[in-house]
């Protein structure tokens, strides 16, 4: 977290000799810059200021998935993220900061994974499956040891879904590499099921 806060901070320090250089572009050096800081002090407020407990309720998959997505972009990593977000996904009952978290701890798991691989991509697609939504994370790494699937980030990313109602499952394909499927209850089901 600190090295994401002290590149953009470093970039902005240089302007001055960007500024210099007519053939420089300055302005979108320094738009880039300050969105790269703006999303890293904005994870670390999240992480260091959590909101209040929060109820179940109606959540955007959209949203966390392009967030996960900027902080991603805002580092440096090799390995390419894809977000695929099917446009008749339903909203899912459960808690933001909780999937968040969740995608956040694997993204973090493909990326340590692919880090010194080339061409290295991680995919998250999201859509209905009856009467859930599910988000996928899976990269083209290495895949997964049986031991390695009771990992610090992933048992906390299986706990805080948990707590949203939500299952993570470690689930496979017929591709090289680790997948992962998170699954959400679907907000209007749900909320059916709560009426008396």
């Amino acid at each position: 977290m600190l090295h994401d806060l002290r590149s953009p901070a470093q970039s902005l320090t240089l302007l001055a000799d960007l500024m210099a250089d007519p053939e420089t572009e300055v302005e979108s050096i320094l738009r880039e810059s300050c969105s790269h800081l703006g999303r890293s002090l904005d994870l670390l407020s999240r992480v260091l200021h959590p909101s209040a407990p929060a109820e179940l309720g109606p959540i955007s998959v959209r949203e966390p998935l392009q967030f996960i997505s900027h902080l991603h972009n805002a580092g440096r990593t090799r390995a390419r993220l894809e977000v695929a977000i099917d446009p008749s996904v339903q909203a899912a009952a459960g808690i933001q900061r909780h999937l968040e978290h969740a995608l956040l701890n694997l993204v973090l798991h493909a990326t340590d994974a692919l880090q010194s691989q080339e061409g290295g991509i991680i995919r998250m697609p999201a859509r209905n499956e009856g009467d859930r939504v599910a988000i996928v994370v899976a990269d083209n790494g290495p895949g997964m040891a049986p031991d390695a699937l009771a990992g610090d980030g992933l048992l906390v990313a299986s706990e805080v879904l948990r707590l949203s109602g939500g299952t993570l499952a470690y689930a496979p394909g017929s591709e090289p590499g680790a997948r992962f499927v998170i699954s959400l209850p679907q907000w209007r089901w749900a909320a059916a099921q709560r009426e008396p």
